[in-house]
This record gives C-alpha cells, sequence and structure tokens, in this order.
C-alpha cells in the first residue's frame, strides 16, 4: 500500500484554496470530472451563504454569530465566551464543512479564516449576512 505524508504550513487565509484545490483534485479522479466551483470569495453571495447558514447546526451558528460580533477575538477568548472547550468548539464548526459538501460547494473559499488576534474570522460577504440574519435578536 502506497502511503504519501505533506506538512503544509501557513495562515488560514493563504492555506484555504490551496487544500481546496487539492480536494478538488481527488474529486477530479474520482469522479471523472472537475469541480465547477473555483476558489474566490467573489463566488460568495448572500443568497448561498442564506442557502448554506438555513441548514448548519444551532451550535455552529453560534460559533459564527460570536466570531462575527468580534472581528479580532483570540481563541482563548472565543472558548471563554461560549463556555465551550475546543472539541466542542471544533465538533460545532465541522457542521460548516459537511454543509459546504451538501451544498456541492467544495473548492468554493472556506468562510472560517485566521484573524489578526489568531482566532477566527470570516470572509466579510459572510460576516455581513450573519450580522443581517442576527440584527435584534
Amino acid at each position: 500500500m502506497t502511503k504519501v505524508t505533506l506538512t503544509i504550513e501557513g495562515d488560514i487565509a493563504d492555506l484555504a484554496p490551496v487544500l481546496a484545490k487539492i480536494g478538488e483534485l481527488k474529486e477530479a479522479k474520482s469522479a471523472g470530472i472537475r469541480s465547477t466551483v473555483v476558489g474566490g470569495e467573489a463566488e460568495w453571495t448572500e443568497e448561498r451563504v442564506l442557502e448554506v447558514w438555513k441548514d448548519l447546526s444551532e451550535d455552529c451558528k453560534k460559533v459564527l454569530i460570536e466570531v462575527t460580533k468580534t472581528e479580532d477575538m483570540t481563541w482563548e477568548q472565543l472558548q471563554e465566551k461560549l463556555d465551550w472547550g475546543p472539541n466542542k468548539i471544533g465538533g460545532s464548526i465541522s457542521s460548516l464543512g459537511a454543509q459546504l459538501r451538501n451544498h456541492s460547494l467544495r473548492g468554493i473559499t472556506y468562510p472560517l479564516i485566521e484573524n489578526k488576534a489568531g482566532g477566527y474570522g470570516l470572509l466579510p460577504i459572510w460576516r455581513k449576512t450573519i450580522l443581517k440574519q442576527t440584527e435584534g435578536k
């Protein structure tokens, strides 16, 4: 059995498109076709964000709402704010990846990025859409 191990290092914002392309290669080989979605925020529209948002788990929405409220929150501050451990946060966020797959959005820029403080941030279109969805709640 052949085994290949890769180490990829860098900022999550820089790595997301690279990892998306690796996923496209795997998909293309197994399906015999290329993904129609290519990386880049230009592909995200408010409508597309809302389609994914409605199918996210409630816990995932809680995490994304907190990330939206405070742009430069550290990872530790997010844990304190939610009063959740890293495993619960990570498990909650997995709903985002699952819904991107369910909506056939493999290869699109991952909406969750690293912020300046080393915590989570969101692509601007996601942040704007979530803020609109949660105003007054």
